[in-house]
C-alpha cells in the first residue's frame, strides 16, 4: 500500500513539473537545454552532485517544498461560486428543514437562495402532511408556483418553524386545560413537567464574570407550588457572588450530548446588594435569607459560605415559563387581574376566592379556602385593590386553627434541621370565572407582633408578612398559652391596580 500511494505521488509530482516547465514557455525550455553543450564540466559536476531521488515506497506525501511553488492555476479554487443559482437550488431542494435554514448563515447568496418560499413551501407541505391547498383558480404548476412566489421571502419558512413549535406545543397545552377545582391551578403540571422532562438550573455570577452552574438536586410537589433545592457540591462564599439565575431547561442531556439544551429564564436575583438580603430565620447550623423571586438561600454560620439554595415557583404558567423562555428573557404572559377591572372607590366587586397554604417545603402545615371575597379599592392607597378573607374584627367569624409547629426543613448533604417560625407560604386569588388573578409563593417568617393581645387565653401574637411588586400580605397568628396550636386571626391582602414597569 506504501509503495503503491509513493509510486503515484512520484508520478503527480513529476507531471506537475512538466506542466510548470511548459507554462514558461519554448524560450525557457530552450535555454536551460544549452547550458549543458556550453559547460560539459559544470553539468557533469552538477550532475554527479545531484543526490539520488527518494525511492518510490518511501514517498507517502508530496513535499511541502514543492507544494508551495505550485502555479496559481493549480491551487483550489470555489466552484461553488461558478455556478448558476438553478444548480445552487437544486441542490437546496434535498435538504432538511434544519439544513436549510443552516446553509443560509454560509454567506449572502446562500441565504438569498435558501429564503426561496418554493422550497420552503413544499418542505412545509410534506413535514406538515398536508396537501397542497392553492386557491381554486391556481391549476397549472406554473401558476402555483407564481403564487407561492408572491408572497415575501421567507413567508413559508416562519410559518414551517411556527407549526412545528405550535404542534409540540399543542400536546401539553391540552393537558393543562384540566383545571384542579380546589386549587384553581392546571391539575397535570407536575405530569407535564417530568413528560417534558425538565429540569432547573441555578447560575451563580460571581464578581470578576465567571459563573458556576448547578442542577437541582431535589424536587418537591405540593397542590400549587413546587420547592426546588440545589445542596450538593461546594458553593462560594454568598459575597462573592454578584447574581443568580434560574433557567428551565428543557430536555435530558442524555439523549443527544451534542445538541444544546433549551434554557428558559424564569428570574434573575441580585446578590450584591446588601438591602436586598433579609435574614428570615437561624438554627444551629445555617442561617436563611430570603431574595426577591421566591429565592432562599442558607449560609453556614460562621464562614458564611453557601449551603443550599431553595427556590419556590407558583403553578401558574410554570411550565411555560420553564419552556417558552429565552436565555436573557423570561416569558412575559397577558395576566387577568384586577389591574385591567375598574373598582371604583366605595364599591366592591364580589365573587373573588383566596387559596393560602403553609408547608415546610417538604410537608404541608395548613390549607385554607375562602370564598366568597369582595374586592374594594384601598382609600388610603389608591393604587391598591383590597380583599380582607379574614377580619379579627368579626367577632362572628370562626378563625382557622393550624394544628402542629411552624418551620422550615433544609438539606445538605448528610446534614439536615428545621428552622423554627419559618415556612413557604403559597397564595391564590382567583377572580369570580374562576382565573388566577394574584398567585405568589415565597418563604416567609413569623414576626412577634407589639400589638395589644387579643384574648387573655392567647399567649403571643405573630404577624407574617410578603412585600412584592404587584402586591402585599398580612396574615395574623395567634398562640394558644398551653397547647402548640397556632389560629389565624386577620388575613388582609393588597393588589397593585397598575403593575410597575420591570
Amino acid at each position: 500500500m506504501a509503495s503503491g500511494r509513493g509510486q503515484f505521488f512520484l508520478s503527480l509530482r513529476q507531471g506537475l513539473e512538466r506542466t510548470q516547465a511548459g507554462r514558461h514557455g519554448g524560450n525557457s525550455g530552450s535555454s536551460q537545454k544549452e547550458k549543458p553543450a556550453r559547460d560539459g564540466r559544470s553539468s557533469r559536476r552538477d550532475e554527479s552532485t545531484k543526490p539520488p531521488p527518494p525511492p518510490p515506497q518511501v514517498v507517502c506525501c508530496p513535499s511541502r517544498s514543492w507544494s508551495n511553488h505550485l502555479p496559481s492555476s493549480l491551487c483550489i479554487e470555489n466552484y461553488i461560486k461558478s455556478l448558476p443559482p438553478e444548480i445552487i437550488l437544486k441542490i437546496f431542494s434535498y435538504l432538511d428543514a434544519a439544513s436549510l435554514f443552516c446553509v443560509g448563515f454560509v454567506n449572502r447568496q446562500f441565504r438569498d437562495l435558501a429564503d426561496d418560499n418554493m422550497m420552503w413551501y413544499e418542505l412545509y407541505s410534506c413535514k406538515m402532511g398536508r396537501k397542497k391547498l392553492m386557491p381554486r383558480w391556481c391549476e397549472t404548476a406554473d401558476s402555483v408556483s407564481a403564487d407561492v412566489q408572491d408572497v415575501p421571502a421567507a413567508v413559508w419558512k416562519r410559518l414551517l418553524f411556527s407549526e412545528m413549535g405550535c404542534h409540540k406545543d399543542a400536546v401539553w397545552k391540552k393537558e393543562l386545560r384540566h383545571v384542579n377545582l380546589s386549587t384553581g391551578m392546571p391539575q397535570q403540571t407536575e405530569q407535564v413537567l417530568r413528560s417534558l422532562r425538565v429540569v432547573w438550573e441555578i447560575t451563580l455570577i460571581y464578581r470578576r464574570g465567571k459563573q458556576s452552574l448547578s442542577e437541582h438536586s431535589q424536587v418537591f410537589f405540593s397542590d400549587s407550588s413546587i420547592t426546588v433545592c440545589w445542596s450538593d457540591g461546594m458553593f462560594p462564599k454568598i459575597h462573592n457572588v454578584i447574581s443568580m439565575q434560574l433557567h428551565g431547561v428543557l430536555g435530558s442531556p442524555t439523549t443527544t450530548p451534542a445538541k444544546p439544551r433549551w434554557r428558559s429564564l424564569i428570574c434573575k436575583t441580585l446578590v450584591r446588594r446588601v438591602e436586598k438580603w433579609r435574614l428570615i430565620g437561624t438554627d444551629r447550623l445555617v442561617k436563611l435569607f430570603q431574595f426577591d423571586e421566591g429565592i432562599t438561600v442558607g449560609v453556614w454560620r460562621g464562614t458564611w459560605k453557601i449551603a443550599f439554595i431553595m427556590a419556590t415557583l407558583h403553578f401558574h404558567r410554570l411550565v411555560e415559563r420553564s419552556v417558552l423562555g429565552s436565555l436573557f428573557c423570561p416569558y412575559r404572559p397577558e395576566e387577568i387581574s384586577p389591574r385591567q377591572t375598574d373598582v371604583l372607590p366605595g364599591f366592591s366587586v364580589p365573587g373573588y376566592t383566596v387559596l393560602v397554604q403553609l408547608d415546610n417545603s417538604v410537608r404541608r402545615i395548613v390549607q385554607c379556602r375562602y370564598s366568597p371575597v369582595l374586592c374594594t379599592r384601598d382609600d388610603l392607597h389608591s393604587e391598591f385593590v383590597q380583599l380582607r378573607p379574614v377580619n379579627k374584627s368579626r367577632t362572628s367569624q370562626k378563625h382557622t386553627p393550624i394544628l402542629g409547629k411552624i418551620s422550615f426543613s433544609w438539606k445538605a448533604g448528610e446534614l439536615h434541621g428545621d428552622v423554627k417560625d419559618c415556612c413557604v407560604m403559597t397564595v391564590s386569588v382567583l377572580d369570580a370565572a374562576q382565573r388566577p388573578v394574584w398567585c405568589i409563593s415565597s418563604s416567609a417568617s413569623l414576626v412577634l407582633s407589639c400589638s395589644n393581645m387579643v384574648c387573655e387565653t392567647y399567649d403571643e401574637q405573630f404577624v407574617l408578612w410578603y412585600n412584592g411588586a404587584d402586591g402585599k400580605l398580612k396574615m395574623t397568628l395567634v398562640r394558644m398559652q398551653d397547647v402548640e396550636m397556632y389560629f389565624l386571626i386577620d388575613l388582609h391582602i393588597w393588589i397593585r391596580v397598575e403593575k410597575e414597569d420591570a
